[in-house]
């Protein structure tokens, strides 16, 4: 039974494995820069002290379609597509981990897929690679910022139904606002980050965020990350409908950003930048969990090695 697991596990890896994610963009260094780095003395530093001198250090910075923006909710143009949000389980071997970030707290792994549209109406298929938080909210909504912004990013694929080269925004950004509620329970998937006695995330439903929520009502435009290197490749899916949040894990979040050097008022939130004419998309998305394994376009190499896996699986059963 054990070997059985074994080799059923090494051959979902060894499907998953073969997921060609789209690249990002070089970032595009001023003259004299040759990195970007946080937090140390070199001149190419970057933090939120210094968030609006990003721009001499990194040229994409000071470019127009920057990220975040103050959603005025009354421009907003209606839309009619909307994100396919179908989350898959992942398998529990494939844990998210916590990245070593001093800007934020970030998980990183590989889990489901989601299908969006970018603002010329194609649709493209996505898959989460990880999630961080900014507090208070980088987004603005008609001027208010909120306790807690959550960022499950979500990179784009290259398979035999797509090709990177026809995908302009290579990242969707699903941003998640939080408001401190006294009758907020605590989110399971955020436990880790601060308990070292719980286990480390091995699988959760997204569509819990999404099942909390009262207003499935989102807004669309096309943006920018929101750190240095600040590339222009990202499709934003801004839900303004703030989840509830404890005042426990709020503090928690808050506590993170203790450094003064870092955070001098305790937040990590870059500025709101000019929309400069973008346009801006309303929409209400629809959350339809799925179950089976997304198919992906294998080589013969590997078609061979699964055939191998299945023979021998055959065999011992």
């Amino acid at each position: 039974m054990i070997l059985e697991q074994i080799l059923l596990t090494f051959l979902f890896d060894l499907i998953v494995s073969q997921r060609t994610y789209c690249q990002l963009p070089d970032p595009i260094f001023n003259d004299g820069v040759k990195n970007s780095t946080w937090g140390d003395s070199d001149p190419s530093d970057w933090n939120y002290l210094n968030s609006d001198e990003w721009k001499t250090k990194v040229v994409t910075c000071g470019a127009s379609f920057q990220s975040p923006i103050n959603i005025i909710t009354s421009t907003a143009t209606k839309e009619n597509t909307f994100p396919a949000i179908n989350y898959i389980l992942k398998s529990s071997t494939r844990n998210y981990f916590e990245a070593q970030r001093d800007y934020t707290k970030e998980l990183e792994g590989e889990y489901d897929f989601i299908t969006a549209f970018d603002l010329s109406n194609s649709q493209y298929k996505y898959y989460a690679r990880q999630f961080h938080y900014h507090s208070p909210s980088e987004h603005q909504v008609d001027g208010k910022n909120f306790d807690l912004e959550v960022h499950f990013v979500h990179q784009a694929v290259e398979d035999g139904e797509q090709s990177c080269n026809d995908i302009r925004n290579k990242l969707t950004v699903f941003g998640l606002l939080f408001q401190y509620s006294n009758t907020a329970s605590d989110y399971e998937v955020f436990k880790p980050w601060f308990d070292d006695t719980v286990n480390r995330v091995t699988s959760f439903d997204m569509n819990d965020f999404f099942q909390r929520m009262t207003d499935k009502t989102y807004y669309h435009y096309t943006g920018s990350l929101t750190t240095i290197p600040c590339s222009q490749t990202v499709n934003w899916y801004v839900f303004t409908s703030p989840l509830p949040i404890s005042r426990t894990q709020l503090k928690q979040f808050k506590d993170f950003l203790d450094n003064d050097d870092y955070f001098p008022d305790k937040s990590n939130n870059r500025p709101v930048q000019n929309l400069n004419g973008r346009a801006l998309y309303k929409g209400t998305a629809s959350f339809n969990g799925v179950t089976s394994l997304p198919v992906i376009e294998a080589s013969w190499s590997i078609i061979i090695q699964i055939a191998m896996l299945l023979i021998i699986y055959i065999i011992i059963i």
